[in-house]
């Protein structure tokens, strides 16, 4: 049986990730000047939304999962006996998670253990979305090879999307890692006048999808893009995972949110609800709603 490995940028809930026995790579969280692991625990998730930890009066950084802590963790599991393992990490575009888990797979790898690892080609709710796609060929038996292939090609199909609620933290945080692509003026301009910025990140990159005014209306067409996909029967997978940026019961208080469930529940189509990861709060900011799915 192939052993799945994701890294903490995976949006899925815990108790999934316990229920089928995945670990976890952890990124590396900055406050100041403590530094931890994000292992996606429940208990660490909540303090760090639930005490606003992310918000633009702190300095907080994410950075990669590092080749010692994916070592050890993979070490662990050739030692249980696990000979075929699929490592999916965050976008390599994006992360220098993929160079890392490569590098130890090179070096852990032989004869009779084969380390594959998966440039998931996205982000955050899209990381999960592949990680269900890639239980699912588990369980059809296919080896760590196929696996490699067919999720690779199924990535590039995965189309993640968020609501941004601050533009100005948005904007701060790509500041500080030299992107400029949201401008001083167009922050101003969207908080004077109420907009908000519906993200798309696929393969290919990130882009503004939409914009829309008031936070509301912006939650709204959010969901609005899968519904549109579920009734159109694009969806390749009929599962839609939804994150934010903060304790899961508020999800169900975001405007869109309960409509689109009665809309996937009538099309058949499961929702996966997940804390958003530390790493996607801190760079997309506090209060974010994202989902992916996988389409035509």
């Amino acid at each position: 049986m192939v052993q799945l490995v994701v890294d903490s940028g995976c949006d899925l809930p815990d108790e999934f990730l316990r229920k089928f026995k995945i670990p976890v790579l952890p990124h590396r969280v900055s406050v100041g000047n403590e530094v931890f692991g994000d292992q996606r625990n429940p208990a660490q998730m909540n303090h760090f939304y639930s005490l606003s930890l992310v918000d633009r009066s702190r300095q907080v950084n994410s950075g990669p999962a590092g080749e010692p802590e994916i070592e050890q963790i993979l070490a662990r599991l050739v030692q249980q006996g696990q000979q075929d393992i699929v490592v999916q990490t965050i976008n390599a575009a994006n992360s220098p998670t993929y160079a890392n888990a490569q590098s130890v797979a090179g070096r852990l790898s032989s004869d009779s253990v084969r380390i594959h690892t998966v440039d998931s080609h996205t982000l955050f709710s899209g990381q999960g979305l592949l990680a269900l796609f890639t239980l699912s060929l588990m369980q059809k038996g296919l080896t760590g090879a196929q696996i490699k292939s067919r999720a690779e090609e199924f990535g590039r199909k995965i189309v993640g999307y968020a609501a941004i609620k601050d533009v100005y933290y948005l904007r701060e945080r790509g500041r500080q890692k030299n992107e400029k692509s949201v401008s001083w003026l167009k922050a101003f301009m969207a908080k004077s006048l109420d907009l908000h910025p519906i993200l798309s990140m696929t393969w290919q990159g990130s882009a503004v999808a939409d914009t829309v005014k008031t936070y509301s209306a912006c939650s709204e067409r959010l969901f609005q893009l899968a519904e549109e996909k579920i009734a159109d029967k694009a969806l390749l997978m009929p599962a839609v995972v939804v994150s934010i940026a903060g304790a899961l019961q508020d999800l169900d208080q975001v405007p869109g949110f309960k409509a689109f469930e009665k809309i996937a529940a009538a099309h058949k189509v499961k929702i996966y609800r997940s804390v958003m990861s530390l790493s996607g709060g801190i760079n997309l900011g506090p209060g974010t709603v994202a989902l992916a799915i996988a389409a035509r």
